[in-house]
């Protein structure tokens, strides 16, 4: 479902991670001149809560995720911004995405909290099956983060879904005046690498892939950079992201068919356990969101 105004949702929940995620998501709407949409889900209790004999037991669990949405609102108003507040209950995930596909949101944006790489992983599965399943880009704010497009740092591989990520980060960079700075990494085996001399080939479709990025953004005016690495892909992008002082990490996915790849640990859902530093999930270019500022 697409709507001629850009709109962005924001889910948010009685956490910190949440009051991060808002906050970024106001200041973007309001840059962008989108639409902005709060979504709170309570979960749906499947006991019995009747037989402990406590009263108003649904309005008790949905009272702070209502309250979370009424501070939103409170929070947008001090400046002079409007936000519709949505609460709904349910299975967080199936409510998030229903609200996206129904509104025909550009922009998907969640918060996680600022814990252990561990706790990051078992705790961030609901937002992995939000990043699968999300009908348009996710973007992914850690607690206390902010989103900056001065330095952006796009992985490349040579797919297509790394060069419309690519394609993302030219647009985001041309429209608040950043550059861009393409990373590959390549993660080839010695072994093979000796035996079929994959490595030789795999560097040439790499580099030829960076090449393609760097003319785009010559094109445009935009500024790239560009940096060719060994070793694993995730922790290779955290590392230049921390060399660099990168303010937004951008990432391509595999479509509403990746929530396998992710839950089994992809080099999005790595990045966004390492990294303190937003990350978008460019899931498809459309005609909504992001994209429309150029």
């Amino acid at each position: 479902m697409g709507h001629s105004a850009k709109t962005i949702l924001v889910a948010i929940d009685p956490s910190p991670a949440s009051t991060s995620a808002f906050l970024e998501a106001l200041r973007l709407s309001v840059s962008m001149k989108a639409k902005l949409i709060a979504v709170s889900v309570t979960p749906r209790y499947e006991g019995n809560m009747n037989r402990w004999k406590i009263e108003g037991a649904d309005e008790q669990l949905e009272k702070p995720f209502k309250a979370c949405l009424e501070e939103a609102a409170t929070e947008a108003s001090s400046f002079g911004q409007s936000v519709r507040t949505e609460h709904r209950i349910g299975e967080p995930v199936d409510e998030i995405i229903a609200l996206a596909e129904e509104e025909g949101a550009g922009l998907l944006v969640i918060g996680y909290s600022d814990r252990s790489y561990v706790e990051r992983v078992l705790l961030g599965r609901t937002a992995a099956k939000v990043i699968g399943l999300s009908p348009c880009d996710v973007l992914m704010i850690p607690q206390f983060g902010e989103v900056g497009f001065a330095r952006i740092l796009v992985g490349i591989d040579g797919s297509g879904y790394s060069m419309e990520a690519g394609q993302r980060a030219l647009d985001l960079a041309l429209s608040y005046g950043g550059e861009v700075h393409g990373i590959t990494v390549l993660d080839v085996p010695v072994e093979k690498s000796l035996r079929y001399g994959v490595l030789d080939e795999a560097r040439h479709k790499h580099f030829t892939a960076l090449q393609i990025l760097a003319g785009q953004g010559e094109k445009l005016g935009v500024p790239v950079v560009t940096e060719l690495r060994e070793g694993s892909a995730y922790e290779q992008i955290v590392q230049y992201s921390e060399e660099k002082d990168i303010q937004l990490i951008v990432l391509g996915s595999y479509g509403r068919t990746a929530l396998t790849r992710l839950l089994m640990g992809s080099v999005v859902e790595r990045v966004a356990a390492l990294s303190r530093r937003p990350t978008l999930v460019v899931k498809k270019l459309s005609t909504n969101g992001v994209r429309d500022q150029v």
